[in-house]
């Protein structure tokens, strides 16, 4: 069950699970944990909280969307980092790791409390562990993944993004899980004339290059034969797992290893 506990310009999430095949309570979820964790190998990643901020980096970039996200740690613990959408959603900052917590509750609750000078300083933070990573320093990466990238679909099937995030609503900062990485649901831009189709905007998030290789099966997946137009970081992309992934790769640090072919 997801509690939404809406104030001012910002919503936290707080995730209450449940085990599914006996109805004990799991209230941190360490049944739950260990499940998904023996299934897909890869932690559970949580969007807990975002914000509508008007922020500027060190370049003048603006933001206007600021995410925490938090993961479970094989020790039980929480860890939760920031991550920043630009104004266009073409760009996204993302801090190391900012908190540790006991429970999902109190990453919630942690950053419920945070205020707008917080978020300037994890703006600057953020932009500095870019140009550190940039410059192929060892900056340690926070929980979630290496590579962050943003893509387009446009279409003019409404039905669409939500086959495309395995939901029945979409929600701003929404998040599906596919294997070690996701995806996350970034808004909807109405096109200048009624016939013209619809652009949804998404986030690709992975750690490695075989997650990318995973992203890009999903993607193809769901948008082949849909007649819809994949653009990763500005830039039309064929609907086919090997060119989603190198599309997407390209955005990273991360490279593809010239040995390994993907479809």
């Amino acid at each position: 069950m997801l509690e939404r506990i809406s104030k001012w310009a910002h919503v936290s999430y707080v995730f209450n699970v449940k085990e599914e095949n006996d109805g004990r309570p799991d209230p941190d979820g360490h049944r739950a944990f260990r499940r998904e964790l023996a299934r897909t190998g890869a932690p559970m990643t949580e969007l807990v909280h975002e914000r509508v901020l008007e922020l500027r980096d060190g370049q003048g970039t603006a933001y206007r969307r600021v995410l925490v996200y938090a993961e479970r740690q094989p020790a039980g613990t929480w860890v939760a980092w920031v991550e920043f959408v630009s104004a266009n959603g073409d760009k996204v900052l993302q801090t190391d790791r900012e908190t540790t917590q006991s429970s999902l509750n109190g990453i919630a609750y942690w950053a419920t409390g945070l205020h707008r000078a917080y978020f300037e300083g994890a703006l600057d933070r953020a932009y500095r562990r870019m140009a550190d990573l940039g410059a192929g320093s060892a900056a340690t990466s926070p929980a979630s993944a290496s590579g962050m990238v943003s893509f387009r679909v446009r279409s003019t099937d409404a039905h669409l993004p939500l086959r495309l995030m395995s939901t029945h609503t979409l929600v701003p900062g929404g998040r599906r899980q596919v294997r070690e990485g996701g995806i996350v649901y970034v808004r909807a831009v109405e096109p200048a004339l009624t016939d013209m189709p619809r652009i949804y905007e998404f986030l690709a998030h992975f750690r490695t290059e075989t997650a990318a290789a995973v992203l890009a099966s999903c993607l193809e997946s769901e948008l082949l034969e849909t007649g819809a137009i994949l653009e990763i970081r500005g830039t039309e992309v064929p609907i086919e797992g090997a060119a989603i992934r190198d599309a997407l790769l390209a955005g990273t640090a991360i490279r593809p290893s010239p040995t390994k072919r993907h479809r």
